[in-house]
Order: C-alpha cells, then sequence, then structure tokens
C-alpha cells in the first residue's frame, strides 16, 4: 500500500510542472500579443472619415495657423507711415559751443537737425552762417532743470520753481531772437521739468502760439511732454535712441545701427547725439553704408 502511494507521488508532480510551464507559456504568448496590438476602442475601430485630420495632420495645420496668426500681429505691429527705405531723423544737439564742428557736419551734407543752445558762446553766430542753408532743420535746444543730482549751469534754463509770467519771460526772449530761423523746440535735460505738467503746459502753449512743433528728448521716462502736446494739438515727435552716452565710437556706431533697427520696425525713428568730434567722426565713416540701409531725413518730416 505505501509502494502503490510512492508511485502516484512519481507522476503527480511532475504533472504538476507540466500545467504550470503550460500555463506560463499561454500568459507570455497572450503578454507578446497584445503589446503589438494596441487595444483599439470599438467607437474607433470603424473606417476612419476623411474630412477628419489625423492626429499628426491635426497638430500641423494647428502650427499653420498659430504662425499666420501670429504674422498678421507682426505685420499690425509694423505700421510704414512712408514708402520707400526706413526714414531715420537724426537731431545734433548741444549746438553752439563749437563752430569747428558744425563745419564737419556740414561736410557730411546729410538733412540732419540742428538744436542749438540759446544762450552758448557761438550760438547766434552759427544759426547766421546756417540760415541760408536749407539741408537743415533747426530746432531751439530749450534749456530744462534737470532732477536732482544731475545740474545744469546753462544759461536761460527754465525751472519748475518760476512762477508763470518769469517763465514766459525768458521763453520769449529766446524766441524773439532765433523765431525767424528756427521750426520747433526740444529739450536740453529737463528730466524734472518734463514731468511738471503745470510748467509744461505754459511752455507748450507758447510753443502752440508761435508755429512751433515739440520733440521731446525722452531725458525721463516720466516725461508727460509728448503726450501733453499731442493732446494740445502741436506737431511733435520723440526721441527713440539716444546715440552718444558714451564716446567710444564702437558704442556710438552699435547705437547708430539700434536706431536703424527701430526704424526698420517701425519705418521710421528718431534719434539724438550731441555736437561732439567722436559722434561727427564715426557719422563720417559709416554714412556711405547707413545711406544705403535708410534715408536720413529732417526731424519735421517724421512728427505726428
Amino acid at each position: 500500500m505505501a509502494q502503490n502511494k510512492k508511485k502516484e507521488d512519481n507522476w503527480f508532480l511532475p504533472l504538476i510542472l507540466l500545467i504550470l510551464l503550460a500555463i506560463l507559456i499561454v500568459l507570455l504568448f497572450i503578454i507578446r500579443e497584445f503589446k503589438q496590438k494596441p487595444y483599439v476602442p470599438a467607437s474607433e475601430s470603424k473606417k476612419t472619415d476623411i474630412s477628419i485630420p489625423l492626429p499628426s495632420e491635426e497638430k500641423r495645420q494647428e502650427k499653420k495657423f498659430a504662425e499666420k496668426k501670429e504674422a498678421k500681429k507682426q505685420q499690425e505691429r509694423k505700421i510704414f507711415p512712408l514708402r520707400g527705405k526706413p526714414k531715420v531723423a537724426l537731431i545734433i544737439d548741444d549746438v553752439g559751443w563749437n563752430r569747428e564742428i558744425i563745419r564737419e557736419i556740414e561736410k557730411i551734407n546729410q538733412p540732419f537737425t540742428l538744436a542749438i543752445l540759446p544762450k552758448a558762446q557761438h550760438s547766434r553766430e552759427i544759426v547766421e552762417s546756417l540760415k541760408g542753408n536749407d539741408t537743415f532743420d533747426l530746432l531751439l535746444h530749450l534749456p530744462l532743470e534737470p532732477a536732482p543730482p544731475a545740474q545744469s549751469f546753462d544759461k536761460g534754463l527754465l525751472t519748475t520753481g518760476m512762477k508763470e509770467e518769469e517763465l514766459l519771460k525768458d521763453l520769449k526772449d529766446d524766441l524773439d531772437y532765433y523765431r525767424p530761423y528756427i521750426k520747433g523746440i526740444n529739450n536740453h535735460m529737463g528730466s524734472l521739468f518734463t514731468t511738471d505738467r503745470e510748467k509744461m503746459k505754459i511752455v507748450l502753449g507758447e510753443m502752440k502760439d508761435r508755429g512751433l512743433f515739440f520733440v521731446d528728448s525722452m531725458t525721463s521716462r516720466k516725461s508727460c511732454g509728448y503726450l501733453m502736446a499731442k493732446d494740445m494739438g502741436i506737431r511733435t515727435g520723440k526721441r527713440d535712441v539716444f546715440i552718444d552716452n558714451e564716446s567710444d565710437h564702437k558704442y556710438i556706431e552699435k547705437q547708430i545701427w539700434q536706431l536703424v533697427d527701430a526704424a526698420r520696425e517701425n519705418g521710421s525713428a528718431i534719434g539724438i547725439g550731441h555736437a561732439r568730434k567722436d559722434t561727427v567722426a564715426v557719422l563720417k565713416r559709416i554714412m556711405p553704408s547707413l545711406s544705403k540701409e535708410v534715408d536720413i531725413v529732417p526731424v519735421s518730416s517724421l512728427l505726428e
């Protein structure tokens, strides 16, 4: 009896192992088939309607639509008020201290805009020498009070502490002499004065009465001059780029090309430099290349 029991054990264990092996093989086969044939819901197993784009095609169409939308936005931002090449007006500030610099500027033979300090040493002499030259727009470079710690020692400086009568007296004194020759005014310094709406209204009111335009040098981001002039119906514009805050030639050239980039983007741009040897030297050197990229125009042709 014990012997028969032993014989049964001898064939039962291999049978169990064989069954387990068979189950394992079946499971491996099922797993393999599952990996090769991903599950597709019944609703998607039907033939795809050709009018509905596949996922990859849908993504391509969405990308194309987004690109068109962005291109349209870029085009709307680019307003080109003038035809042809982009227009650049270059204002040369602080004219009046150096007669030789003006002679060098005249040799460049471009329609720059010259901003004359009202009471600099050679201002009247320079204006007299230029009054028959139609190449340039002439502006009065009006000294206005800067914000501390900056200081201005220019004669004829208008300050926020002046009463209306005093402001108008000093302003009219400058304008009475230069008015036959100048077309407009831009501010010299003025980072404090141009943020004072009450004082700016007085100055701009006198400009309007005399038919002068105003270019805001934007010596302060808080300047209200440009927007006030527009509100008052005065032809106006504002500076886009200062080209020579440093005297280094490479810096000046870099700023000039930045001005060109601004003109390309918006159709036109206004830059401000100064009557200095380094600035004039760079302008003379790069003017042939610059003239191929933009038209240099008087600032009066770019006003709003």
